[in-house]
């Protein structure tokens, strides 16, 4: 029960490391953006 808790544990914090790191990349690359741009979506004429 012991060893169970700390895996737990030990799973919330790298789970709560990689989504703060993942962040921090995203923020720092200009060209890694979550953003989607108009001109890329083609709509179909009869669609």
């Amino acid at each position: 029960m012991r060893t169970k808790k700390y895996l737990l544990a030990i799973a919330i914090f790298g789970g709560m490391l990689f989504t703060a790191q993942a962040a921090h990349i995203i923020d720092l690359n200009d060209q890694q953006t979550t953003k989607v741009k108009k001109k890329d979506i083609t709509i179909p004429k009869h669609g």
